[in-house]
C-alpha cells in the first residue's frame, strides 16, 4: 500500500513510498536523481549509517530506513 501519511508530504513525481510498521522504503522510478525529505533521523539498512532529514535516490534508487 503507497504511503499515504503526512509525514512525506511532496514526494517527488517518480519516488514511490511505502511503510511497513517501523520500516519506510523508498523507491525512484526516474532516470534523475532525487533527495526526499524525512523529517527526523533514520538508521539506513543494510548501510547502517544514520540518515538525518533527507535522503538523496540515485536513478532507479531504493532506500530502506527503519524509524
Amino acid at each position: 500500500m503507497p504511503y499515504r501519511g503526512g509525514e512525506l508530504d511532496g514526494l517527488p513525481p517518480a519516488v514511490e513510498a511505502v511503510r511497513r510498521g517501523e520500516l519506510l522504503f523508498l523507491l525512484n522510478h526516474g532516470w534523475e536523481p532525487v533527495t526526499v525529505q524525512v523529517p527526523g533521523t533514520h538508521r539506513d539498512l543494510p548501510g547502517g549509517t544514520d540518515v538525518t532529514d533527507a535522503v538523496t535516490l540515485g536513478r532507479y534508487g531504493v532506500a530502506v530506513l527503519r524509524s
